[in-house]
């Protein structure tokens, strides 16, 4: 459950509640040793207000509200400041580049995890169930993941085109249609290619499931699902794209195993079918 996404984004509070849970966030691990009634002081709120916002947020009172901010807490605490662009320079040594570039990674997919809407991840995985087929549209860095996801959609009998070349994608898009599902990936929202392909899928009618940062969604509104990526990563003034490689994965991989639960003995069936078929040269 994030009760962090929940109360930033005041999903059904009021302006109070929604003043009492960035409150509540803000004490963290101080919570621990607060009662109701403490706590209730502490943010000029009643016992009653504070038992009503605990079951908006889907908890069953205030010990489970305890639990879930030393949680946060805790995770918080866990992360390690790191530069996501320049993660290491000319004197780091082998072993600084290896705790460093964890740093990177756990804060990049702790980050991505607080920004991906599990309602948005719900949602794209029904379209992908539903499509005959899955064409992915992307470029540079991220046609090696959106490769990867093509093959797993295959490795489990779902059909999936997913090309390099900018002539093949608009093609693709051409002969698509609603019985299609479009995923769209573009870290900034920005890629060449997006500007002649979306208003190609809007026109024939295809379901698009966009992948993303918030500017990216915000750039290309209206499309069937938004799943958000960590957004801390420089578009130009970085090393090279560890952190935006690696929130794309994640979404990827996370979209990929929500699709295979819902439609998991098919997917299965067709997969252990498959075996006898692909399994390498040598291996019994």
């Amino acid at each position: 459950m994030d009760i962090k996404r929940k109360i930033t984004e005041a999903q059904g509070l009021t302006p109070t509640e929604q003043q009492l849970g960035i409150s509540a966030l803000a004490m963290g691990e101080d919570i621990r040793g607060l009662s109701i009634k403490e706590f209730a002081a502490r943010t000029n709120v009643s016992v009653a207000s504070v038992h009503r916002f605990c079951k908006k947020l889907g908890l069953e009172g205030f010990k489970d509200l305890k639990v879930e901010l030393m949680r946060l807490a805790t995770e918080a605490g866990n992360r390690r400041d790191v530069d996501i662009n320049f993660p290491f320079d000319a004197t780091s040594t082998p072993a600084q580049i290896m705790e460093r570039m964890e740093g990177l990674y756990q804060t990049t997919l702790a980050e991505t995890q607080e920004m991906l809407d599990p309602m948005q991840l719900d949602h794209a995985a029904k379209l992908i169930v539903k499509a005959r087929q899955v064409d992915i549209y992307t470029g540079s860095h991220n046609l090696y993941p959106a490769g990867m996801f093509r093959d797993r959609l295959l490795s489990s009998g779902k059909s999936a085109t997913c090309y390099d070349g900018v002539e093949a994608q608009v093609r693709t898009a051409l002969a698509s249609g609603p019985d299609h599902a479009a995923i769209v990936i573009s870290y900034s929202g920005l890629a060449p290619n997006l500007k002649e392909i979306l208003p190609i899928l809007s026109s024939r009618h295809v379901p698009v499931i966009v992948i993303g940062t918030p500017y990216c969604t915000r750039l290309h509104p209206g499309f069937s699902a938004y799943l958000t990526v960590s957004d801390h990563e420089s578009m130009t003034h970085r090393i090279t794209q560890f952190a935006s490689h690696i929130a794309v994965q994640y979404v990827l991989d996370s979209l990929y195993s929500s699709y295979f639960a819902k439609d998991y003995a098919r997917c299965a069936e067709f997969l252990e079918r498959s075996f006898p078929h692909t399994r390498l040269p040598g291996l019994k």
